[in-house]
């Protein structure tokens, strides 16, 4: 199963999330120039409808970004630079297609400590 994981900075929790761009072959197919939207599923199994990437050009390589719900995610999670997204594509086990996951876990210092919360 496809998947990346990712400790999120300043810029991916208050504007859009750089992906790896070799995980685009795994995302739905993109058509240039316009944001791709496609529902992605968290853990809790709320239904973000209107995930979006889209291919940053201008780069010395091009750069894939996810936006739109994006943003309402990271605010819904209340995810801050530090955290953590988990991404993955499983397969529908009836038809095969694909089925787009994330889950969040938050960075937390105790006692000197760094421990890791699940998807909240």
């Amino acid at each position: 199963m496809p998947s990346f994981e990712k400790y999120l900075t300043e810029v991916d929790v208050n504007k859009q999330v750089a992906i790896p761009s070799d995980f685009v072959q795994y995302l739905p197919d993109y058509e240039g120039g316009r944001t791709i939207t496609f529902p992605v599923h968290d853990v809790s199994g709320k239904c973000w409808e209107s995930f979006g990437y889209y291919i940053r050009k201008g780069y010395d390589y091009p750069k894939p970004v996810f936006q739109r719900d994006w943003r309402k995610y990271v605010r819904d999670k209340r995810l801050r630079p530090g955290d953590k997204i988990i991404f993955r594509v499983e397969r529908n086990g009836d038809n095969g297609a694909p089925i787009y996951t994330i889950a969040a876990q938050k960075k937390i210092e105790l006692f000197g400590s760094t421990i890791w919360s699940s998807e909240f």
